[in-house]
């Protein structure tokens, strides 16, 4: 086995809080069939997705009256172009088309893997999707993670839709963000107010889960005289003695068996992690999406640790019994230079070799059915206004877009992109995407893919919230 660093190790392996529920390593990663899993990422910031996908202003377009030439026109500041030949050309320079039901649109040339996916039919574009009715970031997040409309402010501490559908899944929620997210957090038994986390693992560290069995025979091979005098050794052996020396002296009834019971799950629990992930080199496209100065390289390195520990996880699902994982991306708030902060973000999640496409092209040859049984939720907490500001950005909206993304989905447009009516409001400052659509029925409508009712069961009664007039959400899975 390969030495670790033991005290990065141990902070690590006491944020792994699921262990009833884990489950047995029986198989090798390739033969184990992938049960239906949901991905949520979040977008944090309010990302615009009105400027991932666009209305063709086309070379042949005279007509100033239409909704891409409004368009254009209310955006024109991000682009720092005024005339409409400079428009359509920031368009054709930018912007790749497709169609979808026969209407045309144009999607950023540096999202090249979501554009196939979207043809492909594997991508559904919800627009006008609302979950806040606010803008403030930290209060329209703690709305939408915990999956409630009327969540206050201050409920940090209460449970999350995604770990309330673990817990009736009676699987687990993995955490791949740097820290565990409250759309994690389990339901507590009996106080609606707080939350209980035995569901949840974080697994951000995929590769440094467990307790360190130290190797010194692996020293020794690789010529590495020092290895008896090594602190990690040292430590490692030392703890590892003690435990197993104090356990049968401590009695069942003492305070200090729960350390030492905590000790045994997570040395038991880290071995077969190793061990499967030792057999399981880590992809080199995976790799590369990390690696400095690579043409891979994504501007986000932390994104491209949480892709890794996706693919990890994929290769350990049976083990961790993982349903639902939980990754985000930050720095979405685009008031400033909307396009130098934000094409970035959108080419690390989209763009060909990049990290979707990079994770699911490895995660299908680890297991040929992962994109078949998973499915991609995108959202952020709020979207951007309709008018850019002054600066080169854009400002707080309410409605946005949410993706879900999957080879079972059933894709295309659910509600109109770019409604006729907008037309009037393009040129008005402090104008949003009007929201017609409840974000958790379509949070609800994923769930119940992977289980059927089960969005009814973590949502509760959604029969007051809203859809868009001809969106029919049931349709969003073949």
């Amino acid at each position: 086995m390969k030495r670790r660093d033991f005290i990065k190790l141990s902070a690590n392996a006491a944020l792994v809080l699921a262990f009833a529920g884990l489950g047995s390593p029986l198989c090798a990663a390739g033969n184990v069939t992938t049960p239906k899993t949901v991905v949520n990422l979040m977008l944090d910031g309010g990302p615009d997705f009105r400027h991932l996908i666009v209305p063709v202003y086309a070379l042949n377009n005279s007509d100033s009256n239409s909704y891409a030439a409004k368009f254009w026109n209310a955006r024109s500041s991000l682009w720092g172009v005024s005339s409409t030949e400079d428009l359509k050309k920031a368009f054709s320079d930018n912007y790749d088309e497709f169609t979808l039901g026969g209407e045309k649109y144009g999607i950023l040339k540096k999202c090249a893997w979501l554009k196939d996916e979207i043809t492909a039919g594997n991508v559904a574009i919800v627009n006008n999707v609302i979950g806040s009715t606010n803008r403030d970031h930290h209060h329209s997040q703690i709305i939408m993670e915990r999956g409630y409309i009327d969540a206050n402010s201050h409920s940090l501490d209460a449970s999350g839709w995604a770990g309330r559908a673990a817990k009736s899944l009676s699987a687990n929620v993995l955490s791949l963000s740097t820290t565990v997210r409250l759309v994690c957090n389990g339901p507590h038994a009996t106080d609606v107010s707080r939350h209980d986390n035995s569901c949840v693992i974080s697994n951000y560290y995929s590769r440094d889960t467990g307790l360190v069995n130290y190797d010194t025979q692996a020293d020794l091979d690789e010529g590495n005289p020092r290895y008896k005098w090594s602190e990690e050794g040292i430590m490692s052996r030392s703890l590892s003695s003690y435990y197993s020396a104090k356990a049968p002296h401590v009695p069942t009834s003492s305070v200090f068996r729960k350390p030492i019971e905590h000790e045994i799950k997570v040395r038991n629990f880290g071995i077969p992690l190793e061990q499967r992930l030792d057999e399981t080199p880590i992809p080199t496209s995976i790799a590369n999406l990390a690696q400095r100065d690579h043409p891979n390289e994504l501007d986000s390195s932390t994104f491209a640790h949480q892709i890794q520990a996706l693919y990890d996880s994929y290769a350990t699902q049976d083990i961790l019994n993982m349903r639902l994982a939980s990754l985000d991306y930050t720095g979405w708030d685009s008031h400033k230079n909307l396009r130098t902060q934000i094409e970035p973000k959108f080419e690390d999640i989209f763009g060909r070799d990049r990290g979707l496409e990079s994770l699911f092209t490895e995660s299908t040859l680890l297991k040929s059915d992962c994109y078949t049984n998973s499915v991609v939720v995108i959202s952020g907490e709020f979207g951007r206004q309709l008018k850019s500001n002054g600066d080169h950005g854009n400002d707080h909206g309410r409605g946005n877009t949410v993706l879900v993304i999957g080879k079972s989905v059933n894709g295309g447009m659910y509600g109109d992109p770019f409604p006729e009516y907008e037309k009037e409001f393009l040129e008005v400052k402090n104008r949003d995407i009007e929201g017609k659509t409840s974000l958790f029925k379509v949070y609800a409508e994923v769930l119940n893919w992977q289980e059927n009712e089960l969005g009814t069961t973590v949502f509760g009664d959604l029969s007051n919230h809203d859809v868009e007039d001809g969106v029919e959400l049931g349709r969003l899975f073949s």
